[in-house]
């Protein structure tokens, strides 16, 4: 995930509709001809690249390359997907990846992650990373700001545009339950590939990350991670160790489950809505076209 230490003014602002609409066009064609790339790319996903790199048409065909090279190279997290599998279908059952409805005022999307079984021996280190990266990659084909699919200009229907993407992501990591016979099943490989594809190749930028719940040896856990972790994101980081008050302060209270004393709906709710889009999208996750770079071309990119 590309990073930003302060608040940066987005040049979507300075850009026309049609500024857009031609710089979408470029990188279309380009990743049509480009042999290092998949066949096919949502137009939406291609747009969420764009607009995660300002608008900087060079930035983003490094950003898109790197996040294929990526998922290329480690194919039993981000191609070998199913979640229909056995280990895959448990993942969903002990973890609950919540993507939180609507923004906050900063145009920030909250993703809220806990355990729902806190017995160790059901973590499995590839599968939650690659449930988290098909919910996202399912995400980030819908828009993040709902509005009413009525809404037209001049008697036509509006495209996704700009304002219907999120500014970037707050993450909420709620690590209630968690013990130190946890961390033996955390894989370091993993983990390792996990963080440098989400600092570095994912179409949304960090805004903060929140801990919540936090155990005594917070500091253990933290020095596991943080040689995977930059500076940058580190700095982000807010740990939470006296309830919840602290968390309203720096996010809408309103935004979050019920569980957590808010008005977004139940966790239960809110991942049944997104179990079903996974199943609804379950061709387009799977589909090579989308996400495979043919053998021929993989010494190509090398490089990275």
């Amino acid at each position: 995930m590309t990073t930003e230490t302060a608040t940066t003014t987005t040049t979507a602002t300075a850009r026309t509709a049609q500024e857009v609409e031609a710089m979408l066009s470029e990188l279309s064609s380009w990743f049509e001809n480009e042999p290092n790339l998949p066949d096919k790319i949502e137009p939406i996903v291609l747009l969420r690249f764009l607009k995660c790199m300002h608008y900087e048409v060079e930035k983003t065909k490094t950003l898109i390359q790197l996040n294929y090279s990526l998922r290329n190279k480690n194919p039993n997290i981000f191609l070998d997907r199913n979640m229909e599998h056995e280990s895959t279908a448990k993942g969903l059952k002990v973890s609950d990846l919540l993507i939180l409805p609507g923004v906050t005022p900063e145009r920030h999307k909250l993703l809220l992650f806990r355990m729902a079984d806190l017995d160790p021996s059901t973590r499995n280190s590839v599968e939650e990373s690659k449930i988290f990266f098909m919910m996202a990659d399912a995400r980030f084909t819908e828009p993040d700001v709902e509005r009413p699919a009525t809404d037209t200009v001049q008697g036509q229907a509006i495209g996704i545009v700009d304002d219907d993407i999120a500014d970037g992501d707050v993450q909420i990591v709620d690590i209630n339950g968690y013990t130190m016979r946890h961390l033996a099943y955390v894989s370091i490989f993993v983990l390792r590939v996990y963080m440098r594809f989400l600092q570095e190749a994912y179409p949304s930028r960090l805004r903060a990350i929140h801990i919540i719940n936090c155990p005594s040896f917070l500091d253990r856990m933290m020095a596991m991670m943080k040689p995977f972790i930059r500076e940058e994101v580190y700095q982000m980081i807010n740990y939470h160790t006296e309830g919840m008050d602290s968390l309203y302060e720096l996010v809408p209270r309103d935004m979050l489950p019920v569980e957590y004393g808010g008005k977004a709906g139940t966790i239960a709710e809110i991942k049944q809505h997104w179990l079903q889009i996974l199943k609804d999208k379950t061709a387009y996750l799977s589909d090579d076209k989308y996400w495979k770079v043919t053998a021929a071309s993989k010494s190509r990119w090398s490089w990275f």
